[in-house]
């Protein structure tokens, strides 16, 4: 893939130190992200800001798409914003630009040319919620039938309370009481 097919393709011909703002933005589905966490179906936008100090390049910014992900308690589909940092430090020399960092997840790098779409499908990813919830009030699917209990009522009993932590229980119960 070359740099004119690539997302997020920042060209650093004549950039002179300074600052420089880019905004940048591609369909999601060429960021190629996992669809089992999420899903981007319209655009990704980059706001960037590229720093140039002598052989130094910095380009930080924010990431925002609207993703499809799924409920972590009653397992329907829903959209939200997700909105995420990217910072990518380059240094430019004789033998080319490079990563400053190696740690971090590394850009497509050309001759006059960086494509971001890795550092942005990394930021995506972790920008996405640990457990993601439709809505904060969810109340899941019974554990016994699967019932989404967001849209109806089951007619399962609860479960009897394990007996192994009642200890527990009345360590919190007195503690409630103070």
């Amino acid at each position: 893939m070359s740099a004119l097919e690539r997302p997020f393709t920042i060209d650093l011909r004549g950039l002179k130190d300074g600052r420089h703002d880019r905004s940048l933005m591609a369909p999601g589905n060429l960021l190629e992200l996992p669809a089992d966490l999420l899903v981007v179906d319209g655009e990704v936008a980059l706001e960037l800001e590229v720093s140039v100090t002598g052989t130094l390049i910095r380009a930080r910014g924010t990431v925002r798409a609207e993703a499809g992900l799924t409920c972590g308690r009653c397992l329907e589909p829903f959209r939200e914003n997700i909105t995420a940092e990217v910072d990518i430090v380059l240094r430019s020399g004789t033998n080319g630009i490079r990563m400053e960092d190696e740690d971090e997840t590394a850009p497509f790098i050309g001759d006059n040319w960086v494509a971001l779409d890795a550092p942005v499908r990394e930021a995506l990813i972790l920008g996405v919620p640990m457990r993601s919830l439709c809505r904060p009030e969810c109340r899941g699917l019974c554990p016994q039938c699967g019932e989404n209990l967001n849209l109806s009522t089951c007619s399962c009993r609860p479960e009897p309370a394990d007996a192994r932590w009642e200890a527990l229980r009345s360590l919190l119960d007195e503690k409630e009481e103070d």
